[in-house]
């Protein structure tokens, strides 16, 4: 009897010569070869497995007009529409929004989400949406948030950037740093301070090592896996404990160990607090123990909690360490921009370096249109999943039954010349920026752009609620680092985006930092 090594050699080349002959006939300029058995896959298989993902999703997009039917292994169901066409965007996420929710089959790819924000529909999103739009509203809550972004800058990020120019003085080059990291750490430190009210001390001189800091990393990375392989592959590792399954359930194990213990503590304290007055620095998860937010104390589940606290972690803490990642680079690249950010800086805040204020982060117009302009070429979330309920049209014309599956690529859409213009490929903040009226003294204010136009944020009824907050720390970052140190990349260092769930760059950011004249 044959070996299946044998069988293997003898039928790869004899699928290999029908996929040549399929593709031959079918299309000469066809956009991904579709081979019998296995379809579309290979194709997106290899870019994953080479840091090209995104490109290939993006040259995809431009040939096939801004939307396309990828056709995965037939017995695999893992056929999915990727499109970029702003009406077709806007007809998903506005327009005919309630025929497509995430759907069940990517519920079960963010199985680590829980019944959180990101991963919810009807009812229970519509709940928690209005739950967190109450709470981060409040001027406590915007208090408390720049308090902590202050109190991180002093104490984290600015040491540490101060000690390594100080390093090796005399040196002809300081030494190199991980700016990535840094941002991660930061971030991580903050969310967890905003919403737990613990900080972790992730980032500080000695750069500590955290297994659930760790194990965070670890569930996007299998997420991403789940999104990319066919779902009897992954559920059949998951159930035998096996590759990156194995690896999954690891980190999970570890990461919701360290939120059950936040949510004990927290219960606690809220005991304790009973018959106290409210602490004006309260954190997002004592405001929910402590009623402020109107739910009913018997829903409040240590697994509802969970969930809750999970989603507004993975919110708060990669969106911005990337959108920050990307927007150094992108600066320290274009020196006529950081030199404009500059003179903004110097208007607004004057000389004395000082952390900013709210009044001063809103008069930063010109910082504003380089952070949309980061997150237009590099957004954080580069691809958004949705799943219809119906069959229905789409405005492009495109025909879809009944439970597809679709794949809104936001990084995507920032790089069609149809949607930004020949000058796509340039890092213009000032395509974010115009003139206001004669009574304003012709001040540059924020243009405001189609969120179909410009998805970073989402669209719709799901539109980010962060949004204002998202800036507000981005902006407070850049500000109190670009005004004190000087930034340059690393000679060499690739900068490639990637293949994650979240747009982070795949060897980190290496940066050498000086300190201003």
């Amino acid at each position: 009897m044959a070996t299946p090594l044998l069988l293997l050699v003898l039928f790869l080349p004899l699928l290999l010569c029908l996929g040549w002959f399929a593709i031959r006939n079918n299309n000469k300029a066809i956009i991904i070869p579709k081979w019998p058995v296995v379809g579309m896959l290979p194709s997106l298989l290899w870019n994953v497995s080479h840091d090209l993902l995104h490109d290939f999703i993006t040259r995809v997009m431009k040939q096939s007009g801004g939307t396309f039917m990828f056709r995965g292994p037939w017995f695999a169901g893992v056929d999915f529409l990727i499109t970029v066409d702003p009406l077709n965007v806007h007809y998903i996420l506005s327009k005919n929004f309630t025929n497509f929710p995430k759907g069940p089959n990517l519920k079960a790819i963010l199985e680590p989400l829980g019944d959180g924000i990101f991963n919810a529909d009807g009812e229970s999103w519509k709940s928690q949406r209005e739950t967190i739009h109450s709470l981060i509203n409040t001027t406590k809550f915007h208090h408390l948030m720049l308090k902590t972004i202050h109190f991180k800058l002093k104490n984290g990020l600015i040491p540490i950037l101060h000690n390594t120019s100080k390093l090796h003085n005399n040196a002809p080059l300081p030494p190199p740093l991980d700016l990535q990291e840094l941002m991660k750490r930061l971030t991580f430190d903050t969310i967890c301070s905003l919403v737990t009210g613990f900080d972790p001390k992730y980032l500080s001189i000695e750069l500590p090592s955290l297994p659930y800091a760790d194990a965070f990393d670890v569930i996007e990375q299998v997420i991403l896996y789940r999104h990319c392989v066919p779902a009897t592959v992954w559920k059949f590792q998951r159930w035998v404990g096996i590759g990156e399954e194995r690896k999954m359930r690891q980190a999970q194990e570890c990461f919701d160990g360290f939120l059950e213990e936040r949510i004990r503590v927290k219960r606690k304290e809220a005991l304790d607090k009973k018959e106290m007055e409210t602490v004006v620095d309260d954190d997002f998860l004592t405001m929910i123990l402590s009623g402020e937010a109107g739910i009913d104390q018997g829903k409040l589940t240590d697994g509802f909690l969970r969930d809750v606290v999970f989603n507004l972690l993975v919110a708060g803490r990669d969106t911005i360490a990337a959108a920050l990642s990307w927007f150094f680079w992108l600066v320290a690249k274009n020196p006529n921009v950081e030199e404009k950010i500059l003179k903004e800086l110097d208007q607004v805040m004057g000389k004395e370096t000082s952390f900013p204020t709210t009044e001063e982060l809103n008069k930063m117009v010109y910082l504003h249109g380089a952070m949309c302009e980061t997150l237009r070429l590099y957004p954080s979330v580069p691809y958004e999943h949705k799943q219809s309920i119906e069959p229905d049209v789409l405005p492009s014309g495109h025909a879809i039954d009944g439970n597809t599956r679709i794949l809104l690529s936001i990084f995507s859409m920032g790089r069609m010349e149809e949607i930004w213009g020949v000058d796509w490929m340039d890092f213009k903040p000032e395509r974010w920026i115009s003139v206001g009226s004669a009574d304003e003294k012709k001040k540059m204010v924020v243009s405001y752009v189609p969120a179909y136009k410009f998805t970073a944020f989402m669209a719709g009824p799901r539109t980010c609620l962060g949004r204002k907050i998202a800036f507000v720390q981005m902006k407070a970052v850049a500000s109190c680092v670009l005004r004190r140190f000087k930034i340059e990349v690393v000679h060499g260092h690739p900068v490639v985006p990637d293949a994650s769930i979240l747009m982070f760059m795949k060897y980190g950011l290496k940066v050498r930092v000086s300190h201003r004249a």
